[in-house]
């Protein structure tokens, strides 16, 4: 089961799920699924890019368009709806891996486009844990063994990198049926999408690179006075817009190909009736 087991600290045995625990993971499965059925309600309408941006009517990025607001605006919300679904999914497999065994599960996500701290806290500490997991033990540490730490967290994100072009291209390879969308320009029609081949790689060697310079630069008494100077909220959005500019090279075919659609089909939504 996709899900990372919580081990105890003292002998190394996993956990067993109490009731408490229970009740926690029931509550933010609900909570979420609320807060994702009042999004979808709202976003449906607007293809899930609300704000007029080049990227969201199709046209070509220049430079400035990366940090235009009506951009940043729609690459945090994309963010978000891939954290709100990571978020539900992670905590409706916690429910059914106790449901089977009995045994407690790490959360797969931890807030992490509101509470992250550092690029490498957000990657390796905050966002899909499950993930983090498979690419530390099967990337990162086998790489470390022959290579600096900067070449395997680079392995890493290149392995996370094909990871995520492998899933856009099974998903959206085939030929979908006709359905009626709505972009933030006016309301039109996907017959077809063809997956763009790099984007997703793109973004995670862009990852890979933050995190190497992150390693360079935190030892510095700088960045560590910096760090203990600024507030948590504002040290989070300094973190989270070091990747926000180029937040479509991942989402863009996820918005394109119908997926937020696609899982929207699962929830309750008010939507308008003409």
């Amino acid at each position: 089961m996709p899900v990372e087991s919580a081990y105890n600290k003292k002998d190394g045995s996993v956990e067993k799920a109490t009731a408490q625990d229970i009740q926690r993971l029931f509550f933010v499965m609900v909570r979420t699924a609320i807060i994702m059925s009042i999004c979808f309600s709202f976003l449906l309408f607007y293809g899930f890019e609300p704000f007029r941006s080049r990227n969201a009517v199709g046209d070509t990025l220049m430079l400035k368009d990366y940090l235009a607001l009506v951009h940043l605006g729609n690459c945090f919300i994309a963010a978000i709806m891939f954290q709100l679904g990571l978020t539900f999914t992670g905590a409706y497999l916690a429910c059914l891996r106790y449901a089977l065994t009995g045994d407690k599960a790490s959360d797969l996500m931890r807030n992490p486009v509101l509470e992250a701290t550092s690029p490498s806290d957000f990657w390796g500490r905050r966002w899909n844990k499950v993930a983090h997991g498979f690419l530390k033990r099967g990337v990162f540490k086998p790489l470390r063994k022959y290579t600096s730490s900067f070449v395997a967290s680079l392995g890493a994100f290149f392995a996370s990198g094909l990871f995520h072009e492998y899933i856009v291209h099974l998903v959206f390879i085939y030929k979908r049926e006709p359905r009626p969308i709505y972009t933030s320009s006016c309301p039109t029609e996907i017959l077809e999408y063809k997956a763009q081949i790099g984007y997703n790689m793109a973004f995670f060697a862009w990852n890979g690179v933050l995190i190497v310079i992150e390693k360079l630069m935190r030892k510095h008494q700088i960045m560590k006075s910096i760090g203990s100077a600024l507030p948590q909220s504002f040290i989070t959005v300094l973190i989270i817009m070091t990747a926000l500019p180029v937040g479509h090279w991942l989402s863009n075919p996820y918005i394109r190909g119908g997926h937020f659609y696609d899982v929207q089909q699962g929830f309750p939504m008010v939507i308008k009736i003409a």
